[in-house]
């Protein structure tokens, strides 16, 4: 009875990915380690490394199943893009699980707006979303490093953006992702990243990659995404000023 639950609960988090990935275009890391040539043939690669820990309940961690990249004010399926995660760019580190994404985009502006996660074992499957929220360049026939996005589970206090939702209660709660939030860093680590980048994928060997790091994270930002479930990303403010310049443009 426990497998059979446990197996019901699993399929409900596949169908929910699956729903969202059908507003979204889903794809596979844009090269492995069996690819020898970088061939671009005009989009851009970027490369960003993600960490994420849960420190409120150590014991269940979660693992990246999917990045989620969009363009500014997406509209349709085209907008946004779903990266799966893979074996080839998952390596230990020592706060954990390090993702080694390799996304490969039309040239164009961009937001990386996340992670979601899911921690599974025999009676427990739980899903998670780390916000990133950052804003991205992909230029046409370019390798770009956007640094590494390092996101830490805690306790949630008053009206945090959760860490996960509330359904299926069991789980969200054992877990702690439903009364936890998340506290997340970007930055540069471009030294030991493409060292690793290079050392596990022999088609980067020789690329020329520039470092163009995202901005630090916008706590406001992530709240008002989750406050508003997805419908507002920027301020009143920051949307006209975007708007005035598209004008002039």
């Amino acid at each position: 009875m426990i497998d059979s639950r446990c197996g019901v609960r699993y399929v409900l988090i596949v169908v929910s990915l699956a729903l969202l990935s059908g507003c979204a275009t889903m794809h596979e890391m844009g090269l492995d380690k069996s690819t020898k040539t970088l061939e671009l043939s005009g989009k851009g690669l970027v490369l960003m490394s993600l960490e994420l820990s849960n420190q409120y309940k150590t014991e269940y961690q979660p693992q990246a199943i999917v990045v989620h990249v969009e363009t500014p004010g997406a509209k349709n399926k085209a907008d946004r893009h779903n990266f799966k995660t893979d074996m080839d760019g998952t390596v230990s580190s020592s706060n954990g699980t390090r993702y080694m994404l390799r996304m490969d985009l039309e040239p164009g502006q961009y937001v990386v707006r996340g992670a979601s996660c899911m921690y599974r074992s025999l009676f427990l499957i739980a899903q998670c979303m780390m916000p990133v929220h950052g804003e991205i360049e992909v230029k046409a026939n370019r390798v770009t490093y956007i640094g590494r996005a390092s996101g830490v589970m805690r306790k949630r206090e008053g009206s945090e953006f959760r860490a996960g939702p509330v359904i299926p209660l069991i789980d969200q709660n054992v877990t702690g992702f439903a009364a936890s939030t998340f506290d997340v860093t970007t930055s540069d680590q471009s030294k030991s990243d493409l060292s690793a980048y290079q050392g596990i994928f022999p088609a980067l060997k020789t690329a020329n990659i520039e470092v163009n790091a995202l901005p630090p994270f916008d706590r406001k930002r992530a709240q008002r995404w989750w406050d508003s479930n997805g419908r507002k990303d920027r301020s009143d403010a920051t949307q006209a000023k975007v708007a005035a310049d598209t004008m002039k443009q």
